[in-house]
C-alpha cells in the first residue's frame, strides 16, 4: 500500500502538474497572442506616428513659409506707412491743385460757353448785314455814283465860285 499510495499521489501530482502545465500553455499561448496583437498595435502606430510626423513637418514648412511672409509683408507695410507719410503732403498739395484746376476749368468752360454764345451771336448779325448788304448793293451803287456826281458838282461850283470872286475882286478893285 505504501506504493499504491505513493503511486497514488504521484499519478495525482502527475495530474496536478499536467494540469497546472496546460494552465501554463494556455497563459503562455495569450500571452503569444496578446504579444503578435500587440506587435501588429505597435507597427501600426509607429506607421501612424510616422505620418503624423510628416504632416507635422509639412506644416511646420507651411508655417515657417507663412511667417516668412509675414516678416516680409510687415517689413513692407512698415515701409510703405513711411513712404505714405511722406507723400501724405504731397498729396494734400496735389489735391488741392487739382481742386483749383477744376475750378480754373469751370470758369474756362462757362467763358468758353458765353463767348460760343457771342460767336453764334455775332454770326448771325454778320450774316444778317451781308444779307442787307446783297439786298441794297445797287442801293449802295447808286448811292456812290450820286455822291460821286454830288462831289463833282460841288467841286465845279467851288471852282465857278472862285473865278467868280477872283472876277469881282477884280471888278471892285477896278
Amino acid at each position: 500500500m505504501g506504493n499504491e499510495s505513493a503511486a497514488g499521489d504521484m499519478a495525482g501530482k502527475y495530474e496536478q502538474e499536467r494540469q497546472r502545465l496546460a494552465k501554463l500553455w494556455d497563459a503562455y499561448e495569450k500571452q503569444e497572442k496578446e504579444m503578435a496583437a500587440l506587435k501588429e498595435k505597435l507597427a501600426r502606430l509607429e506607421n501612424e506616428l510616422l505620418d503624423r510626423d510628416r504632416i507635422i513637418k509639412s506644416l511646420k514648412d507651411v508655417l515657417e513659409t507663412r511667417d516668412r511672409r509675414t516678416r516680409e509683408l510687415e517689413i513692407e507695410l512698415s515701409s510703405l506707412r513711411g513712404d505714405k507719410s511722406g507723400w501724405e503732403p504731397r498729396l494734400k498739395a496735389l489735391e488741392t491743385d487739382l481742386r483749383l484746376e477744376r475750378e480754373r476749368f469751370a470758369k474756362l468752360f462757362a467763358l468758353a460757353e458765353e463767348l460760343e454764345e457771342e460767336i453764334k451771336a455775332s454770326k448771325k448779325a454778320v450774316e444778317a448785314r451781308d444779307e442787307w448788304y446783297r439786298a441794297h448793293v445797287d442801293v449802295l451803287g447808286d448811292l456812290q455814283r450820286a455822291m460821286a456826281d454830288h462831289d463833282k458838282m460841288i467841286s465845279q461850283l467851288g471852282k465857278q465860285a472862285e473865278t467868280d470872286r477872283a472876277a469881282l475882286q477884280k471888278f471892285s478893285k477896278s
